[in-house]
């Protein structure tokens, strides 16, 4: 099991609500609960700024995914959603689809 250390916090009523609401929803201690939210948010986090850091045509999709740890499916879905669209060319892609085979 990791290392467990406390660190203190000022938060703001509505964060300390939404961390109280989900300890309900979740029927879990507010501890687990903010422990959560804190790892999607940060997973959140991590997607927005690689996709940005591929939007910028500074890294690929798959090394981005890597980085984060999620799926190049899934890090290609996420890009839909913000209507971030590939610069890949069709010959590239089929190039791609030859050298996984």
């Amino acid at each position: 099991m990791s290392e467990v250390e406390f660190i203190g916090a000022r938060l703001e009523k509505d964060i300390i609500k939404l961390v109280e609401d989900t300890a309900k929803e979740e029927h879990v201690d507010k501890t687990k609960a903010l422990k959560e939210l804190i790892i999607l948010g940060r997973k959140q986090f991590l997607i927005n700024k690689h996709l940005e850091i591929y939007k910028n045509g500074q890294c690929s999709i798959d090394k981005a995914a890597n980085i984060i740890g999620i799926t190049v499916n899934e890090m290609m879905k996420e890009a839909v959603k913000l209507g971030i669209k590939s610069s890949e060319t069709i010959e590239e892609y089929k190039k791609g689809l030859e050298l996984l085979r």
